[in-house]
């Protein structure tokens, strides 16, 4: 049984209230929550953080139980004795996950795992002093840092592959090369370079990023928009590698796993925003990106999303079809591009009317009929409808 968000209620968070977002309830899907700033999107996205903090805590089994209290009366002097301890994760939001039986168990175990970037990220990664014998937790919270590590995780499988060739254990000195051969290939698609080649420096214990064109760099000493995202990508790594060399098994990354990441966009340009949430939703097949952002160049990048505006409370369904451009302007310029459509289709409605056209009349029928059949049905609902009604009635009336 998979284990998803299946709903968000804001109950209230700000000027927010009464709001309840549906996502799929029969298979995982991510959640885009957009608008303008001061929207509220950031709000929601910390008040989910301090919902799902349950998970993290081993409660969140029993918080959804308490939840069914409310209207029971018989019940409300038990209410008050724990309501305090269970404020704290109360924000203002409430989701609902597909399966809640045992998802405290999977996350104690590893299985499930939670994480949140807040807008102000900064991927700190510390560089080796020396080899250390590195031991992953068996589970991170949402505000865990697991990526500051990563360097020393790295010298430290160096030096386990050593040790396993010197010993002729092909098989682990195998995984561990499989291990960074797939790294390295994360590394060829987020900077969109093939010639990229991970080169381990054993005299000072690091490792550099060599590129064709450029001097030989190390991890730490990426650009901002670089080092967010790989900050990201080796954070889940860590959460999920939970020791797999003592167990003999490379890991996969499919974990499940809900993770927030608030303003997605910060730092990128435009061809990462482009391919950073497609990476992530393939790279982590079974977690859940709940994200905030402004970008249309993300908007439109998946299929498999609900994009939420919390400015106009209002649930699109899927914008990969569309092109930033088309998204722009129809989008984040509505107000102008909806007065415009309007005009169109009254001009339309007017001219479906009329008995007789001249020549020039009956080409701009022709021409508004072929632009408002094309309008983008995402962003005009209501042009798109009442085109359509336009249409049945010309059509019955023959």
């Amino acid at each position: 049984m998979e284990h998803f968000i299946t709903s968000v209620h804001i109950n209230e968070v700000r000027h927010l209230k009464d709001i309840e977002i549906k996502l799929n309830p029969e298979k995982r899907q991510h959640l885009i929550l957009t608008g303008k700033n001061g929207s509220g999107k950031t709000s929601v996205l910390q008040a989910m953080k301090d919902y799902l903090q349950a998970i993290d805590d081993g409660v969140y089994q029993e918080l959804c139980i308490r939840r069914s209290y409310k209207s029971n009366d018989k019940l409300s002097e038990l209410e008050k004795i724990v309501a305090e301890t269970f404020a704290k994760y109360n924000s203002g939001v409430e989701v609902d996950v597909s399966n809640v039986v045992g998802l405290d168990r999977l996350y104690s175990q590893g299985e499930f795992v939670t994480a949140y970037f807040p807008a102000d990220r900064k991927t700190v990664i510390h560089r080796a002093k020396g080899v250390q014998d590195v031991k992953l937790e068996n589970q991170y919270s949402l505000d865990d840092t697991p990526e500051n590590i990563l360097l020393k995780y790295m010298v430290h499988l160096k030096t386990q592959q050593a040790y396993a060739k010197n010993e002729n254990d092909l098989s682990v000195e195998k995984k561990i090369a499989e291990w960074f051969s797939r790294f390295e290939n994360a590394l060829k698609v987020l900077l969109s370079d093939d010639s990229i080649r991970l080169i381990y420096d054993y005299k000072n214990y690091n490792f550099l990023i060599e590129q064709k064109g450029r001097n030989p760099y190390s991890l730490d000493e990426l650009s901002d928009g670089y080092s967010a995202i790989i900050g990201i990508v080796a954070d889940l790594i860590l959460r999920m590698d939970r020791n797999w060399l003592l167990k003999g098994e490379l890991s996969q990354y499919d974990v499940e796993g809900v993770v927030l990441i608030d303003e997605l966009e910060t730092h990128l340009h435009v061809e990462l925003q482009r391919k950073i949430l497609p990476f992530l939703t393939e790279f982590f097949p079974r977690i859940q990106f709940i994200i905030t952002t402004h970008s249309a160049y993300i908007l439109n990048s998946i299929s498999n999303a609900c994009i939420y505006d919390l400015e106009k409370q209002v649930r699109f369904a899927d914008f990969s079809s569309y092109s930033a451009d088309e998204i722009a302007e129809g989008y984040f310029d509505a107000p102008n591009y909806s007065a415009t459509m309007q005009d169109k289709i009254l001009r339309y409605q007017h001219l479906v009317k009329q008995e007789e056209l001249s020549d020039s009349e009956k080409a701009e029928r022709a021409q508004l009929r072929i632009e408002l059949k094309t309008a983008n049905k995402l962003l005009e609902e209501d042009i798109s409808d009442e085109f359509n009604r336009i249409e049945e009635k010309k059509d019955s009336n023959g």
